[in-house]
Protein backbone atom coordinates (compact mmCIF):
# COMPACT_ATOMS: atom_id res chain seq x y z
CA UNK A 1 0.00 0.00 0.00
CA UNK A 2 0.99 3.24 -1.00
CA UNK A 3 1.76 5.20 2.78
CA UNK A 4 1.06 8.52 1.26
CA UNK A 5 -2.55 7.47 -0.32
CA UNK A 6 -3.24 5.61 3.51
CA UNK A 7 -2.83 8.25 5.03
CA UNK A 8 -4.38 10.95 2.79
CA UNK A 9 -7.60 8.55 3.06
CA UNK A 10 -7.08 8.02 6.95
CA UNK A 11 -7.32 11.78 7.33
CA UNK A 12 -10.70 11.88 5.23
CA UNK A 13 -12.06 9.17 7.29
CA UNK A 14 -10.43 11.40 10.53
CA UNK A 15 -12.59 14.48 9.10
CA UNK A 16 -15.65 12.69 8.16
CA UNK A 17 -15.99 11.47 11.77
CA UNK A 18 -15.41 15.50 13.27
CA UNK A 19 -16.79 19.05 12.39
CA UNK A 20 -13.31 19.89 12.41
CA UNK A 21 -9.73 18.74 13.44
CA UNK A 22 -6.70 20.66 13.51
CA UNK A 23 -2.96 19.66 12.12
CA UNK A 24 -1.44 18.46 15.94
CA UNK A 25 -4.80 16.16 16.02
CA UNK A 26 -5.06 15.16 12.59
CA UNK A 27 -0.83 14.35 13.32
CA UNK A 28 -1.44 12.30 16.67
CA UNK A 29 -4.20 10.55 14.83
CA UNK A 30 -2.03 9.43 11.77
CA UNK A 31 1.12 8.54 14.32
CA UNK A 32 3.22 11.21 12.34
CA UNK A 33 4.84 14.98 13.27
CA UNK A 34 2.93 18.11 12.90
CA UNK A 35 5.36 19.19 9.17
CA UNK A 36 4.26 15.44 7.77
CA UNK A 37 0.14 16.30 8.87
CA UNK A 38 0.15 19.42 7.61
CA UNK A 39 1.69 18.51 3.78
CA UNK A 40 -0.98 15.97 3.65
CA UNK A 41 -3.81 18.57 4.73
CA UNK A 42 -2.59 20.99 2.02
CA UNK A 43 -2.36 18.52 -0.71
CA UNK A 44 -5.91 17.55 0.62
CA UNK A 45 -6.81 21.10 -0.12
CA UNK A 46 -5.44 21.57 -3.33
CA UNK A 47 -8.12 18.89 -4.63
CA UNK A 48 -10.80 20.58 -2.75
CA UNK A 49 -11.03 17.61 0.27
CA UNK A 50 -10.42 19.31 2.73
CA UNK A 51 -11.03 23.09 3.44
CA UNK A 52 -9.62 25.62 6.41
CA UNK A 53 -12.10 27.44 8.58
CA UNK A 54 -10.30 31.24 8.00
CA UNK A 55 -11.73 31.77 11.95
CA UNK A 56 -9.92 28.84 13.89
CA UNK A 57 -7.61 27.62 11.02
CA UNK A 58 -8.72 24.11 11.88
CA UNK A 59 -9.52 21.56 8.89
CA UNK A 60 -13.07 19.95 7.97
CA UNK A 61 -14.42 18.09 4.67
CA UNK A 62 -14.21 19.88 1.42
CA UNK A 63 -16.91 20.51 -1.41
CA UNK A 64 -14.69 18.45 -3.53
CA UNK A 65 -16.12 15.28 -1.49
CA UNK A 66 -19.75 16.70 -2.26
CA UNK A 67 -18.80 15.51 -6.40
CA UNK A 68 -17.59 12.32 -5.68
CA UNK A 69 -20.56 11.65 -3.47
CA UNK A 70 -22.70 12.59 -5.99
CA UNK A 71 -21.46 10.59 -9.11
CA UNK A 72 -21.67 8.01 -6.51
CA UNK A 73 -25.58 8.63 -5.79
CA UNK A 74 -26.11 9.15 -9.27
CA UNK A 75 -24.25 5.36 -10.06
CA UNK A 76 -26.50 3.61 -7.56
CA UNK A 77 -29.02 1.39 -9.31
CA UNK A 78 -31.32 0.33 -5.82
CA UNK A 79 -32.91 -2.99 -8.14
CA UNK A 80 -28.95 -4.72 -8.34
CA UNK A 81 -27.85 -3.39 -5.32
CA UNK A 82 -31.01 -5.06 -3.48
CA UNK A 83 -31.59 -8.42 -5.45
CA UNK A 84 -28.63 -10.48 -4.14
CA UNK A 85 -30.08 -9.42 -0.08
CA UNK A 86 -33.37 -10.11 -1.42
CA UNK A 87 -31.98 -13.73 -2.75
CA UNK A 88 -30.52 -14.14 0.81
CA UNK A 89 -33.86 -13.21 2.62
CA UNK A 90 -36.15 -15.73 0.04
CA UNK A 91 -33.75 -18.32 1.35
CA UNK A 92 -33.26 -17.23 4.96
CA UNK A 93 -37.26 -17.07 5.66
CA UNK A 94 -38.50 -19.09 2.56
CA UNK A 95 -41.38 -16.57 1.46
CA UNK A 96 -41.00 -14.33 -1.17
CA UNK A 97 -39.67 -11.11 -1.01
CA UNK A 98 -39.85 -7.90 -3.00
CA UNK A 99 -38.68 -4.26 -3.90
CA UNK A 100 -40.82 -1.26 -3.49
CA UNK A 101 -41.13 2.96 -3.91
CA UNK A 102 -43.74 5.80 -3.20
CA UNK A 103 -45.31 7.01 -6.29
CA UNK A 104 -47.88 8.89 -6.96
CA UNK A 105 -49.20 7.89 -3.10
CA UNK A 106 -49.42 4.35 -3.36
CA UNK A 107 -46.59 1.97 -3.18
CA UNK A 108 -45.13 0.06 -6.69
CA UNK A 109 -43.36 -3.35 -6.73
CA UNK A 110 -40.08 -2.31 -8.58
CA UNK A 111 -38.19 -5.90 -8.09
CA UNK A 112 -39.41 -9.22 -6.96
CA UNK A 113 -37.82 -12.70 -5.95
CA UNK A 114 -39.91 -15.93 -5.71
CA UNK A 115 -39.62 -18.68 -3.32
CA UNK A 116 -39.39 -22.45 -5.09
CA UNK A 117 -42.44 -23.12 -2.85
CA UNK A 118 -45.59 -24.24 -4.48
CA UNK A 119 -47.79 -21.86 -2.28
CA UNK A 120 -46.49 -18.86 -2.56
CA UNK A 121 -47.50 -14.70 -2.78
CA UNK A 122 -46.80 -13.20 -5.85
CA UNK A 123 -46.42 -9.34 -5.74
CA UNK A 124 -45.95 -8.57 -9.77
CA UNK A 125 -43.23 -5.87 -10.49
CA UNK A 126 -45.12 -2.69 -11.38
CA UNK A 127 -48.05 -3.33 -9.36
CA UNK A 128 -49.50 -0.87 -6.94
CA UNK A 129 -50.67 -1.54 -3.30
CA UNK A 130 -52.34 0.73 -0.59
CA UNK A 131 -50.23 2.16 1.56
CA UNK A 132 -52.76 2.04 4.40
CA UNK A 133 -52.77 -1.56 4.29
CA UNK A 134 -49.97 -3.68 2.61
CA UNK A 135 -46.64 -3.73 4.87
CA UNK A 136 -44.68 -2.26 2.27
CA UNK A 137 -46.53 1.19 1.85
CA UNK A 138 -47.67 1.59 5.55
CA UNK A 139 -43.76 1.44 5.61
CA UNK A 140 -42.84 4.13 3.27
CA UNK A 141 -45.31 6.33 4.79
CA UNK A 142 -44.08 6.23 7.80
CA UNK A 143 -41.00 7.25 7.43
CA UNK A 144 -42.39 9.74 5.41
CA UNK A 145 -41.51 13.56 6.85
CA UNK A 146 -44.97 14.67 8.88
CA UNK A 147 -45.67 16.85 6.40
CA UNK A 148 -45.85 14.56 3.48
CA UNK A 149 -47.32 11.91 5.25
CA UNK A 150 -50.35 14.04 6.59
CA UNK A 151 -50.84 15.09 2.61
CA UNK A 152 -50.71 11.10 1.78
CA UNK A 153 -53.07 10.29 4.33
CA UNK A 154 -55.85 13.07 3.51
CA UNK A 155 -55.72 11.96 0.38
CA UNK A 156 -56.67 8.50 1.24
CA UNK A 157 -60.04 6.95 0.02
CA UNK A 158 -60.23 3.81 2.63
CA UNK A 159 -61.44 0.69 0.95
CA UNK A 160 -62.20 -2.12 3.69
CA UNK A 161 -60.79 -4.94 1.81
CA UNK A 162 -61.00 -7.17 4.19
CA UNK A 163 -62.23 -7.36 8.07
CA UNK A 164 -58.72 -6.01 9.29
CA UNK A 165 -58.33 -3.34 7.14
CA UNK A 166 -57.84 -0.17 8.55
CA UNK A 167 -60.23 2.67 7.45
CA UNK A 168 -59.91 5.79 9.18
CA UNK A 169 -57.14 8.13 9.33
CA UNK A 170 -56.48 8.14 13.46
CA UNK A 171 -56.28 4.65 13.51
CA UNK A 172 -53.67 4.74 10.78
CA UNK A 173 -51.92 7.33 12.20
CA UNK A 174 -51.67 5.52 15.13
CA UNK A 175 -50.33 2.47 13.59
CA UNK A 176 -47.82 4.45 11.65
CA UNK A 177 -46.21 5.75 15.06
CA UNK A 178 -45.71 2.20 16.12
CA UNK A 179 -44.50 1.29 12.82
CA UNK A 180 -41.35 4.25 13.50
CA UNK A 181 -41.28 2.88 17.28
CA UNK A 182 -40.78 -1.34 16.03
CA UNK A 183 -38.58 -0.43 13.02
CA UNK A 184 -40.93 -2.55 10.25
CA UNK A 185 -44.52 -3.01 9.75
CA UNK A 186 -46.79 -5.77 9.46
CA UNK A 187 -49.50 -6.71 7.11
CA UNK A 188 -51.47 -9.31 8.93
CA UNK A 189 -54.89 -10.01 6.63
CA UNK A 190 -55.33 -6.55 6.13
CA UNK A 191 -54.91 -6.60 2.17
CA UNK A 192 -55.95 -10.39 1.49
CA UNK A 193 -57.11 -12.85 4.55
CA UNK A 194 -54.77 -15.51 4.17
CA UNK A 195 -51.25 -13.48 3.23
CA UNK A 196 -49.21 -11.85 6.22
CA UNK A 197 -46.43 -9.42 4.76
CA UNK A 198 -43.33 -7.91 6.39
CA UNK A 199 -41.64 -5.23 5.47
CA UNK A 200 -38.94 -2.63 6.47
CA UNK A 201 -37.23 0.74 5.44
CA UNK A 202 -34.59 1.02 3.49
CA UNK A 203 -32.25 4.34 3.97
CA UNK A 204 -30.21 6.49 1.37
CA UNK A 205 -27.42 8.40 2.69
CA UNK A 206 -28.86 11.11 3.68
CA UNK A 207 -30.96 9.01 5.96
CA UNK A 208 -33.98 9.30 3.51
CA UNK A 209 -36.67 6.86 3.30
CA UNK A 210 -37.49 6.19 -0.48
CA UNK A 211 -38.30 2.08 -0.78
CA UNK A 212 -38.69 -0.86 1.48
CA UNK A 213 -38.22 -4.57 1.24
CA UNK A 214 -40.56 -6.80 2.22
CA UNK A 215 -41.87 -10.48 2.44
CA UNK A 216 -45.26 -12.20 1.74
CA UNK A 217 -46.09 -15.51 2.38
CA UNK A 218 -49.62 -17.37 3.52
CA UNK A 219 -50.66 -17.39 6.66
CA UNK A 220 -50.50 -21.37 7.22
CA UNK A 221 -46.96 -21.09 6.94
CA UNK A 222 -46.26 -17.62 8.32
CA UNK A 223 -47.47 -18.62 11.98
CA UNK A 224 -47.64 -15.53 14.71
CA UNK A 225 -45.04 -17.29 16.89
CA UNK A 226 -42.91 -16.99 13.57
CA UNK A 227 -43.42 -13.57 12.87
CA UNK A 228 -40.95 -12.05 15.28
CA UNK A 229 -37.79 -13.73 14.03
CA UNK A 230 -39.20 -13.24 10.61
CA UNK A 231 -39.71 -9.46 10.97
CA UNK A 232 -36.16 -8.77 12.29
CA UNK A 233 -34.58 -11.23 9.41
CA UNK A 234 -36.52 -8.47 6.89
CA UNK A 235 -34.71 -5.70 9.17
CA UNK A 236 -31.46 -7.12 8.79
CA UNK A 237 -31.81 -6.85 4.72
CA UNK A 238 -33.01 -3.68 4.88
CA UNK A 239 -29.94 -2.71 6.82
CA UNK A 240 -27.65 -3.87 4.51
CA UNK A 241 -29.02 -2.56 1.63
CA UNK A 242 -29.34 1.04 3.09
CA UNK A 243 -25.47 0.28 3.88
CA UNK A 244 -25.11 -0.17 0.38
CA UNK A 245 -26.36 3.30 -0.73
CA UNK A 246 -24.14 4.75 2.01
CA UNK A 247 -26.33 5.52 5.43
CA UNK A 248 -25.11 5.39 8.73
CA UNK A 249 -26.94 4.38 11.27
CA UNK A 250 -27.50 6.87 14.19
CA UNK A 251 -25.41 4.19 17.22
CA UNK A 252 -27.73 6.21 19.69
CA UNK A 253 -31.05 4.69 18.47
CA UNK A 254 -29.68 1.64 16.74
CA UNK A 255 -31.63 -1.46 16.24
CA UNK A 256 -30.48 -3.44 18.59
CA UNK A 257 -33.60 -3.10 21.27
CA UNK A 258 -35.98 -6.05 21.56
CA UNK A 259 -38.51 -5.94 18.94
CA UNK A 260 -42.02 -5.36 19.43
CA UNK A 261 -44.64 -6.69 16.93
CA UNK A 262 -48.13 -5.15 16.48
CA UNK A 263 -50.76 -6.30 14.11
CA UNK A 264 -52.66 -3.60 12.25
Amino acid sequence: MIQSLERGMRTLLYLSERRTAGVTEVAKKLGVNKSTAYRILETLMSFNMVAQDPATAKYKLGPGILQLSDQLVKGLNIISLAKPYMARLVNETGESSHLCMLSNDSAVVIDQIMTDSRLSVNARVGNTEPVYCSSVGKCLVAFCDEVKREAIISKIDFVPLTKKTITDRERLRAELERIVEKGYAVDNGELSDDIICIAAPIYNHLGKVFYSVGISGPKSRIKDKRVEGMAQKVINTANKISAQLGYVPNKETGSDEKIKVFYG
